[in-house]
């Protein structure tokens, strides 16, 4: 009885305003328990935890439908409405489980879920009903009926909002008849759904669910499914492995340009550093031989004789040679003259040494 004083207010549901906030043991009208015009979601005088009873009092719920329902935080889990079991439901006001329906019987707007379910669930389930079980005009029905035997259908009017931020309203339509079967709402009869690329004047006849009708008012065409898969043609995959294979050569063959560019720039950096260490030493080393062999020049020798005979000295050991200059990693093949020299320099350099120190 409480159900059926229910379906009643909710058969008569007025102009949707917002859900009412009272608390338990609060006053309330039950006139006012309605669905919301949009989402068809059950609202009343109460507050997300209890119901409008017959009484007028705000009640609180004493069954839920979600795991998680809503306007239940931070209230713990185990304190929360129990949840029905499989032969039972939990009416829109949560008032209490009650069994489900069979054929004929009542049943909330939408609410498949109130309907006994087939004996051959299996073979009538689709994802337009609850386990071949279909609540239409507010009674419980099989999704059964055969092509061309009469059915019924109950159509739906929702309310959405466009990215513009334009309202548009859409109609679902919902039938008796088997999977892959509509109802036509002209004939009043059961007819087969199209294919992907037949014609089509709404969702229900196409098989995907999906009628693009590009232009109000004319026909349109049964598009693909809302979860069917993408399924590019081949040059796009062609076109993408080209693209990839395209940039990762040319971010190889940047990096080498660019590591190219560092080791010119870090050989460079190198042969100015062997050109300055090598000039110092040939300085070095020039100083101390002109030293050496001035000391060991005859006292009456003149200034033009002693530069003679250094400039002499200097080209027999290689100190004025073009090659002595270079750095050992970029010598031409085959030119020893500075690496020898120098070796011979400080050979000389040592013995001459040698003997300054036992001169006088």
């Amino acid at each position: 009885m409480v159900f059926a004083a229910h379906l009643a207010l909710l058969a008569l549901s007025a102009i949707g305003v917002r859900a009412g906030n009272e608390v338990e043991g609060a006053a309330c009208n039950p006139s006012r328990n309605r669905l919301d015009e949009g989402t068809l979601n059950f609202l009343s005088d109460c507050n997300a935890q209890t119901w409008c009873g017959p009484d007028n009092i705000c009640l609180k719920r004493g069954c839920r439908r979600d795991i998680y329902p809503y306007g239940y935080y931070p209230i713990p889990y185990d304190q929360l409405p129990p949840l029905c079991s499989e032969t039972e439901f939990c009416p829109d006001e949560g008032s209490a489980c009650l069994p489900k329906s069979p054929v004929g019987g009542p049943c909330q707007k939408d609410r498949d879920d109130q309907c006994q379910p087939p004996p051959n669930q299996k073979d009538l389930a689709s994802y337009l009903n609850v386990n071949g079980s279909i609540c239409l005009n507010f009674q419980c029905y099989y999704a059964n009926v055969e092509i061309g035997q009469p059915c019924v259908f109950d159509n739906t009017w929702y309310s959405g909002q466009a990215d513009d931020g334009t309202t548009f309203s859409y109609m679902v339509s919902r039938d008796n008849c088997r999977k892959n079967t509509y109802c036509d709402g002209t004939t009043g009869q059961c007819n087969q759904k199209y294919d992907k690329g037949h014609g089509c004047t709404a969702n229900k006849e196409c098989k995907s669910y999906n009628c693009v009708i590009k232009t109000a008012g004319q026909s349109g065409v049964c598009g693909r499914e809302a979860d069917e898969p993408l399924k590019p043609k081949t040059w796009v995959y062609v076109v993408i492995g080209l693209a990839i294979a395209i940039c990762l050569i040319g971010v190889m063959t940047g990096l080498w340009l660019l590591h190219r560019r560092h080791r010119e720039e870090n050989q460079v950096k190198l042969q100015d550093y062997y050109n300055e260490q090598i000039a110092y030493r040939q300085s070095i080393m020039s100083m101390s031989h002109a030293k050496n062999s001035l000391l060991s020049l005859p006292a009456n020798t003149t200034p033009e004789a002693a530069r003679a005979q250094l400039n002499s000295e200097a080209d027999s050991m290689g100190l004025s040679t073009s090659n002595g200059l270079l750095p050992p990693n970029i010598r031409r093949e085959g030119s020893h003259a500075g690496s020898d020299d120098s070796e011979v320099l400080l050979m000389d350099q040592q013995r001459l040494g040698s003997n300054m120190r036992y001169r006088g």
